[in-house]
């Protein structure tokens, strides 16, 4: 099990509480603590883990294991290819919603995915069932280990969006900078327009609107409305490569007045037209 196939693969370890794992990759991992306990390092923040711990990672993310006691885990590994052709399903707006809160949403506040534990035991039990179609690769295995997948990341989804829902106080288990913090509510409540007005946003983290732009200014070197427009951007070109919706439609539910400006928008960060970008797409 040691080359991808589709865009997954299981992977399943044991590390030595004396040893230290670094790993980089390119691709995207939910990460099960089978056993053990010890320090995870994401993103140059330590968070604890302990058996039945859950991390989903991202490939912009940097993540050491530090083990305290003899750890064994579960790391089931996947790029977009797997999912991409998940864009035609009934509800397939909030389900796209859902995985791009979490899918290009690097670990600005690191630490275990999951915060309800009924959803805990319920991706535990998946992992189970993923590892074991893996393994014995039976009539169909493939198609259930990819809708495995995508129940297990809308899980995922669901948690990250109650940790930071808008009645919520956002509270980080670690220290963390204040524009970290808007940033992570940012990218969580893009679709939501009225949340990520600079108003709002001051409201909710107790600033004035002077502050909070000067703030963000300061420690990321972008304003907040430019931040917000280049995540939209991004967002952008996911949907042009791996759906099927027209401009127009992505224009409409990322909040860009019309298929003209998001055009506009588009060539002007990225130096071609959203239809340039998708025919370039196509043609590999």
């Amino acid at each position: 099990m040691d080359s991808f196939h589709d865009g997954f693969i299981v992977v399943q370890g044991d590390i030595d509480k004396k040893e230290t794992s670094l790993q980089k990759h390119n691709y995207f991992q939910i990460v099960y603590i089978r056993d053990g306990n010890g320090i995870y390092r994401i993103n140059d923040i330590d968070v604890n883990y302990k058996k039945g711990s859950i991390f989903l990672l991202a490939p912009e993310d940097n993540h050491i294991l530090n083990p305290k006691t003899n750890t064994s885990y579960t790391a089931l590994k996947f790029t977009e290819v797997l999912f991409s052709n998940k864009s035609n399903l009934p509800d397939r707006k909030m389900w796209l919603e859902n995985i791009e809160h979490i899918l290009h949403n690097p670990n600005i506040m690191p630490g275990d995915c999951i915060s309800e534990e009924v959803d805990r035991e319920r991706l535990w039990r998946i992992q189970d069932f993923i590892v074991e179609e893996f393994k014995n690769q039976d009539e169909f295995y493939w198609s259930i280990i990819t809708n495995g997948i995508t129940t297990s990341l809308s899980i995922i989804a669901r948690n990250i969006i109650k940790k930071y829902a808008p009645n919520k106080e956002l509270t980080a288990s670690v220290n963390l900078k204040k524009s970290d913090q808007i940033l992570a509510y940012i990218r969580t409540n893009v679709y939501e327009p009225e949340l990520i007005k600079i108003e709002h946003l001051a409201q909710k983290f107790n600033m004035s609107q002077a502050n909070i732009v000067h703030l963000f200014k300061k420690e990321t070197g972008e304003s907040i409305r430019q931040y917000i427009i280049n995540y939209k951007l991004m967002l952008v070109k996911y949907r042009l490569k791996n759906t099927h919706y027209s401009i127009s439609e992505i224009s409409y539910e990322l909040g860009f007045t019309d298929e003209s400006h998001l055009t506009k928008s588009f060539k002007s960060k990225f130096k071609k037209t959203p239809k340039q970008y998708r025919q370039e797409v196509l043609n590999k």
